[in-house]
């Protein structure tokens, strides 16, 4: 089977789920606008640009495009610590994440099923259509 070229498109997607996976928290939560301040204050994970890069298969050309877009979006923040990027999403990632997760999900199915077809289906992916409130 030839490998199938995914979109950038798809690795925002994919990254973001990852980041919010990282929180530990349910999107689909009632009032979880009102808690996002206190979550994202006190988090404590580190996803570096590495673990990224991993995550989504790729190569650092496409790794660094994926960031730089989420990042001009406002979606995420990027924060150096010593020689490390570490990778944070930002409540406007996770509020846009819980919005727009199910659409994503449906439009590109195919191509998240297809990218963790031999590792599985992550918890994320799983669970987007499942629980509006915890």
């Amino acid at each position: 089977m030839a490998h199938r070229y995914k979109s950038y498109k798809v690795y925002r997607v994919i990254v973001l789920n990852l980041l919010v996976q990282a929180l530990d928290i349910n999107i689909y939560q009632k009032n979880l606008e009102e808690k996002l301040d206190h979550i994202l204050k006190n988090a404590d994970y580190e996803i570096t640009k590495s673990h990224i890069r991993h995550e989504i298969r790729s190569n650092h050309k496409m790794t660094e495009k994926v960031l730089d877009e989420l990042q001009k979006e406002g979606l995420i923040e990027l924060v150096t610590r010593e020689k490390t990027t570490l990778v944070r999403i930002t409540k406007k990632g996770i509020l846009h994440l819980q919005k727009w997760n199910r659409f994503y999900m449906d439009l590109y199915k195919e191509q998240i099923i297809d990218h963790y077809r031999y590792v599985g289906l992550p918890k994320w992916f799983r669970e987007a259509y499942h629980g509006e409130e915890q």
